[in-house]
């Protein structure tokens, strides 16, 4: 990565490391400050390509925060009965454990979206996404009906809900 003129984004995180390394550190010595800066003047640098830039951040409304905020609460109680279920299979005498691999298809629009979906299914105690190919997802789960059950997550409609709605907003704004 070349040095360039760094936008909002790369300053943004720069300042926001260097006050959790304040945080973290206790100290305001000069040395600290100093070091901290430095590493987070790197981090921002070498993870530059990573962050979103403000032409690919979604807009947000209030109803597209508030649809947000519900997947993100549904995500929780999705993890919360995952682990039950995990703990119900580990310490079932038999074992019942049916290893399953299942290809489904969600055509979401936005990387962001895909991202999100993938990431909220490896989060959930017993299922791992093993790969996204465009519209394709590969879950793996510790039991065939696990599988099955993400195909029909209510998190999914929830997803292309918040697409749905940011679509609306950048048709409005445009």
């Amino acid at each position: 990565m070349r040095f360039r003129e760094q936008d909002s984004t790369f300053w943004v995180m720069f300042f926001s490391l260097w006050a959790f390394w304040i945080i973290i550190t206790g100290s305001f010595h000069f040395q600290q400050l100093i070091v901290g800066a430095i590493l987070s003047l790197f981090l921002s640098w070498f993870n530059n390509d990573l962050f979103f830039r403000k032409d690919e951040r979604p807009e947000l409304d209030f109803r597209a925060l508030l649809l947000f905020v519900r997947y993100a609460f549904h995500l929780v109680v999705a993890i919360l009965i995952a682990n039950f279920q995990v703990v119900a299979l580990v310490l079932h005498p038999k074992m019942p454990i049916s290893p399953g691999m299942i290809r489904f298809s969600r055509p979401y629009k936005k990387n962001l979206s895909k991202v999100l979906l993938a990431n909220s299914i490896t989060l959930t105690p017993g299922t791992l996404t093993v790969l996204v190919d465009k519209d394709d997802f590969v879950i793996h789960a510790l039991t065939k009906k696990n599988a099955e059950e993400v195909v029909k997550w209510q998190l999914n409609e929830e997803l292309s809900q918040i697409e749905i709605k940011q679509e609306k907003r950048s048709k409005e704004s445009a």
